[in-house]
């Protein structure tokens, strides 16, 4: 099993708890701003009919929902349970489209064929099994002229608070333990290789673009470490003592120490490829 895959293994049997960190620490520092520049890049008009492939929390198909309006449609699919729990949960927004919630995996989509104007997919394809079949699935779910819309992490080193959370846990977890935190969100870095994959699915137009935004974590290194939580290392983390927890802690402060303002938060940027392309 590839770690991408090890990672999407563990996002399907994450505990509700677990996703609801991710929600509110993850989504709003770093999901909510990646998800509008996505959208600003592919373009949803009112009347819309949105897919959104690996939705977590809803984070992407809540603000497709809003610019597509009560005329458009959206559509979320995710393997997690816990995070469309923590996604249904939410009320639906005000003048926005109708959100339905789908489980399931993104290699079997479980939507008609050419049934939307645009399919999205953020921070979800390195961890597929068959990424040629969930994008094939996604192109089956697109009209014909339909828009694509993929973002993908570029490697961790221009991920620099991760990069440094890596490197503060590589001597509490083990070399082999973090290799497989570093090749899972960052492990599908090379914009050839993506725009291959989008290019084998039949989709037409492929453009890859370096995108950078910048990402603020005002808890400082613990709140950085709170990530982890509902990463694949978390039960290594959660089975640490209280000692190892706190060596674990002094080395993320360290680590981190560089990208740290003078009040204590962490002050950096993360990069993505974003990929935008037609059926």
């Amino acid at each position: 099993m590839s770690s991408g895959e090890t990672w999407g293994a563990a996002f399907a049997s994450a505990t509700t708890d677990s996703m609801r960190i991710y929600d509110a620490i993850m989504v709003p520092r770093i999901f909510d701003p990646w998800a509008d520049l996505l959208l600003d890049t592919v373009g949803i008009a009112p009347g819309d009919r949105v897919l959104d492939v690996a939705t977590g929390p809803g984070t992407v198909a809540r603000r497709a929902a809003a610019r597509a309006g009560t005329s458009g449609q959206v559509t979320g699919c995710d393997l997690s349970p816990a995070m469309l729990e923590v996604a249904t949960a939410k009320p639906p927004g005000a003048g926005a489209a109708p959100i339905t919630y789908l489980a399931g995996p993104a290699e079997a989509l479980d939507v008609l064929d050419e049934s939307f104007d645009v399919a999205l997919c953020q921070q979800g394809l390195q961890f597929f099994p068959d990424r040629p079949a969930a994008l094939a699935e996604m192109r089956r779910a697109l009209r014909p002229g339909g828009r694509l819309g993929v973002a993908v992490w570029c490697t961790i080193e221009e991920c620099p608070p991760f990069a440094a959370l890596a490197a503060a846990c590589e001597p509490v977890l083990g070399a082999e333990v973090i290799d497989t935190f570093r090749h899972g969100p960052w492990g599908l870095p090379d914009p050839d290789e993506l725009r291959r994959l989008v290019d084998a699915a039949g989709f037409t137009g492929v453009e890859v673009v370096r995108r950078t935004l910048p990402v603020v974590f005002e808890g400082g290194p613990a709140q950085m470490l709170a990530t982890a939580g509902c990463a694949v290392i978390a039960p290594l983390i959660a089975a640490l003592d209280e000692q190892g927890r706190a060596t674990l802690l002094a080395a993320a402060s360290e680590a981190l120490a560089p990208l740290m303002d003078g009040a204590g938060a962490i002050r950096s940027e993360l990069a993505s490829h974003v990929v935008t392309a037609r059926r």
